[in-house]
């Protein structure tokens, strides 16, 4: 029986060559976007739970309370670590790491090797300490894990830097020297494997932080924070009672005793305003974008669950072409269901027959969707920047695609079956099955479901578009146009202000600036808490940004000086001034602040300026209070250039960098494109999102083409008539489309809330945001409207201009 069910399911299929193809290429485009997303996702779900005992293991976020607003940060004291341990028996290791950018050593490094005179440029770096090793599962290709980076100096590196550098070699002690700084060697005392794509971790230095202090007292400090702390419980912990209890014991045993100590206001109720919890290790990916200063790099579990519902609907709308489809040839097959009836076929049987088709299908659609997913492969993996592959190693991937393939088979053709085998033979053979069956509502409710579907998606496309765009050429408050950042600067020493001067003689450069404090990510930051003078221990301290430029800084960014002066070269009062964004004025509520005092840690600051707000963070926080202090912060030398020969001014000044060091590479970047790539990730969804949306419109039209299709070829008779007794061919046209274009509309009504509710749901992560205009709406609704019109107009042109006598010639 199953081979005759095949051998007819095979013929129909080979008889409507159309449909057939409409339907199998259809799902197969449908099985290859749920495929490639659904990789995607499980990488992305997947970050750190290859890791060893990944499910006790945590990282200190602390939520910062200021009335309604919660920020939430992940830089904790370097005392934080070592008191876990001693003073929480829940506590079975803990351990810190420097983020990237904060202090000399974390972030990117010129190296050179013992016995080498070339320097080389990598990135990457990071203090760790030895705990951050064996929290981590980190496992090591040379030296010993237990004991890597327990003495001072030494480093260990991944194995890509150790192939790199000392092909098929052990480089377990040899010395490294970072920046030129031949006083302080680094011992190698270890290789690394490389961090897998899916781990939140992607260093390939580790610095050890033994008896490393970043400034005097920095160790002690509670009211210092500079680390990422991650800790691992004992199996079995109540989380929550945990956080409850190192809560009280941190803050009253040691931090409001040390704000008290320093002067700090408010510290009498320090526990209601800073509040530590714990984020699952496996959390961090998906579950960070709300943290300050936390990697561009991660995810966002929204974005997730928005590709999901995407991937999910191209498989719907395709299978709601094979219902549309099959129920609208009904008619076709009426007297086969008929006939097969009255030679005693029952009902089970014809069911069973229509399914093994439906089946069928989706067998051949999910090989085709495999394939062709295996293909696009490599495009997406370029388009998202994840190594991602096929897991064709994967003993459940191929049973799983022929499991959900026979599934889906199923609930496609489930409707169709019953439908088809609920035909009565009597009426069937006597030719009073209707045209009109009532299967008609239920086709034009899954294509209105269909066309709701790609108008939120044209809508969602739009919208991400532009909000990109506003991001990118939006007014940030300040100039980072042909505004070109060389790097290691600080490898010149005492000579980086003599290469600045020499850089500013050079034809088609405006001005030069040497400081490591940029408004891009990747850049130094170096928090700091502010008050008023005379209001220590009185007021509250607002926490700010301290940044170290140089006299020329503001001018070569473009920034604006709202209030008072910049600085002045040689001014030593200068060296105790100080010049503030308007979020710190503000912050500090004062009225004129030029020639007024602040105090840092007790230490007065003389107000000599004011520059207007700028955004130093992405645009999905406000600009936060910053402060810039007079001096040299050498890693970055900035340069604005004023001409359009820019490989001629590039050229003249890697002659100047060759000069001074010759045996270093002239590296920079435009701080434009340094700017873009803050956004890469969201760059990368929106090319992402913008292509599934348009398969999900394509396969919807491919639905439409056929179905109107079909629903011409039903109506050429009734069309024909009409001819004859004098309808014109516009008359002709208006009804053959006029239900699918109403169609069309009910969608739009439908779509429109939901897609203005979910976009502006997903806008409201941006503090710099678009407004939402009724003529984005009204584009997509047009757009939609033109790809159905030319969607069904070749088929019902083509009927309005058939000669009636070739259809009526059997009549």
């Amino acid at each position: 029986m199953l081979k005759n069910y095949f051998k007819i399911a095979v013929r129909n299929l080979l008889k409507n060559k159309g449909f057939s193809f409409i339907n199998i290429f259809g799902l197969s485009i449908g099985v290859a976007a749920c495929i490639l997303i659904s990789i995607y996702i499980f990488h992305e779900s997947s970050y750190d739970k290859h890791v060893a005992n990944s499910e006790n293991i945590y990282r200190l976020n602390r939520d910062y309370v200021d009335g309604d607003r919660v920020d939430t940060g992940i830089h904790f004291s370097a005392n934080t670590a070592p008191t876990l341990i001693t003073d929480f028996e829940e506590v079975e290791n803990a351990g810190r790491l420097m983020s990237n950018g904060l202090f000399w050593g974390a972030g990117s490094n010129e190296i050179r090797f013992d016995g080498e005179d070339t320097q080389y440029y990598e990135e990457n770096f990071t203090y760790a300490d030895q705990a951050i090793i064996d929290i981590m599962d980190v496992q090591m290709v040379y030296g010993q894990r237990r004991t890597a980076l327990s003495k001072p100096n030494t480093i260990v590196i991944s194995e890509t830097i150790a192939e790199k550098y000392f092909r098929n070699q052990n480089p377990i002690g040899r010395s490294m020297y970072l920046n030129g700084n031949n006083e302080r060697p680094f011992k190698i005392t270890g290789v690394m494997e490389d961090f897998k794509s899916n781990s939140h971790l992607d260093f390939d230095f580790f610095i050890t932080l033994k008896d490393v202090e970043f400034g005097e007292g920095e160790q002690t400090r509670w009211f210092q924070n500079n680390y990422f702390t991650y800790v691992t419980l004992k199996p079995g912990v109540d989380i929550p009672a945990f956080e409850a209890k190192m809560n009280t014991i941190l803050m009253e045993k040691y931090i409001k005793p040390s704000y008290k100590l320093a002067g700090f206001a408010g510290w009498e109720n320090a526990e209601e305003k800073e509040i530590t919890n714990l984020q699952p290790l496996t959390a961090i990916n998906l579950y960070s974008t709300h943290v300050d200063y936390e990697s561009n790099s991660r995810n966002d579990i929204k974005i997730i669950w928005i590709f999901g519902i995407v991937a999910l609907f191209i498989l719907i709308i395709a299978s709601i072409n094979f219902v549309n489809l099959s129920t609208a040839k009904s008619a076709n097959r009426a007297k086969e269901v008929g006939l097969r009836k009255v030679v005693g076929s029952s009902r089970t049987q014809l069911i069973s027959q229509f399914l093994v088709e439906s089946i069928l299908i989706s067998l051949i659609a999910f090989i085709l969707g495999i394939l062709l997913s295996a293909l696009l492969m490599p495009l997406f993996r370029t388009t998202s920047g994840i190594d991602l592959v096929i897991p064709w190693s994967n003993i459940g991937f191929i049973p799983t695609a022929i499991g959900v393939s026979i599934i889906v088979g199923i609930l496609a053709g489930l409707y169709p079956s019953f439908y088809l085998s609920s035909f009565n033979p009597i009426n069937v053979l006597k030719g009073k099955l209707s045209s009109k069956s009532k299967s008609g509502g239920l086709r034009s409710s899954l294509v209105v479901f269909q066309f709701t579907v790609s108008i939120i998606l044209i809508v969602g496309t739009l919208i991400v578009n532009q909000q990109m765009n506003h991001i990118l050429t939006s007014k940030i408050g300040f100039e980072k146009d042909q505004v070109v950042q060389i790097y290691s600067t600080n490898a010149l020493n005492e000579q980086v202000e003599t290469f600045k001067e020499e850089l500013k003689k050079l034809p088609g450069v405006n001005n030069v600036t040497i400081s490591d404090y940029l408004p891009i990510n990747g850049t130094k930051r170096n928090g700091n808490s502010f008050v008023n003078e005379g209001r220590d221990g009185l007021d509250e301290t607002i926490p700010g940004q301290a940044w170290v430029i140089d006299e020329d800084y503001i001018e070569t960014m473009g920034m604006t000086l709202v209030n008072g002066r910049n600085f002045i070269k040689g001014r030593t009062s200068d060296e105790q001034a100080v010049i503030m964004n308007q979020a710190m004025v503000k912050a500090l509520r004062l009225e004129d602040p030029v020639g007024k005092r602040v105090s840092r840690y007790g230490q007065l600051w003389e107000i000599i300026g004011v520059v207007e707000d700028f955004n130093f963070d992405t645009m999905k926080t406000t600009v936060r209070p910053l402060c810039f202090f007079s001096g040299i912060s050498p890693s970055i030398t900035s340069v604005k250039i004023n001409t359009n020969d820019v490989s001629a001014v590039l050229a003249s000044m890697e002659n100047k960098w060759t000069e001074f060091v010759p045996n270093m590479a002239f590296r920079y970047e435009f701080m434009d494109a340094s700017f873009a790539k803050m956004y890469d990730n969201v760059s990368r969804i929106k090319v992402i999102f913008t292509a599934f949306a348009i398969l999900a419109i394509l396969v919807a039209c491919l639905g439409l083409l056929a179905l109107s299709a079909y629903m011409v070829e039903q109506r050429n008779k009734e069309m024909s008539v009409r001819k004859v007794l004098g309808a014109s061919i516009q008359t002709i046209f208006k009804l053959l489309t006029g239900k699918f274009l109403s169609l069309i509309l009910v969608a739009l009504v439908i779509a429109i809330p939901i897609a203005y509710y979910l976009m502006n749901t997903w806008l409201q992560d941006y503090e710099y945001r678009i407004e939402m205009s009724w003529t984005v709406f009204l584009f997509a609704g047009i757009m939609v409207l033109i790809i159905a019109l030319a969607t069904i107009s070749y088929h019902a042109m083509k009927s309005a201009l058939i000669s009636p006598a070739k259809v009526l010639r059997s009549e």
